[in-house]
């Protein structure tokens, strides 16, 4: 199936952070990322990809921004970045990895790695490691590609559970970018972070058999 993008305006911001605004579309839900597509306001002509909401899905069932038409054409990539997130696709864009400018450990030196296999659990682990420690979290791909979309990643950083969220792979708009999860956790590990916690973003895909 191709893209199902419609072209409408923005009626409503229900939330507006610097990371994910929520918003309405010609009444409809729907949520855009403003450091990949550019701010929003009221009034503005967008295209949206519909197709999660046509299809019915549960927490994916909204539309999401594709391109603000008004205030989100010719919008410049970030400074030196060439490495590709969403490569090949209509959605590549390229942002700054940390493979390109800062130093990676070469060992893990011991550092705690917990890893998850749902997003839920993410909020349970943080906080059952403790207050005081300094925790890096790594998205890594399965679910939702952008941290930016998880209100349980701003709800730790707020509470001082979460000192850094590492977008790995395929995952984009954390606090840094790293291009595979080796690498994420070889920058964490050269941070003065405590502990990692590895997780899938919200939104997984069950297949209904034994592989999951």
């Amino acid at each position: 199936m191709a893209l199902t993008l419609r072209r409408g305006h923005v009626t409503a911001i229900r939330e507006q952070l610097e990371e994910l605004v929520r918003l309405e579309v010609d009444e409809l839900p729907c949520v855009a990322y403003p450091r990949l597509t550019g701010t929003v306001e009221l009034g503005d002509e967008v295209l949206v990809n519909e197709q999660a909401r046509i299809l019915g899905l549960g927490s994916g069932g909204f539309d999401v921004l594709y391109a603000n038409l008004t205030r989100g054409l010719g919008l410049a990539p970030a400074d030196g970045a060439h490495v590709m997130k969403l490569p090949y696709t209509p959605g590549q864009v390229a942002l700054s990895h940390k493979e390109e400018t800062d130093e990676l450990a070469t060992t893990l030196a011991g550092m705690p790695v917990v890893c998850c296999s749902l997003h839920s659990q993410l909020a349970p682990v943080c906080a059952g490691l403790g207050e005081g420690l300094r925790i890096g979290y790594v998205q890594v791909p399965g679910g939702a590609l952008p941290v930016s979309l998880s209100d349980a990643v701003r709800a730790l950083k707020a509470r001082g559970l979460i000192e850094v969220a590492i977008a790995a792979g395929g995952c984009l708009d954390g606090d840094v970018e790293c291009v595979t999860v080796s690498s994420a956790l070889a920058w964490a590990a050269a941070r003065p972070l405590d502990a990692v916690v590895c997780a899938v973003g919200p939104g997984i895909v069950g297949t209904g058999s034994r592989l999951g």
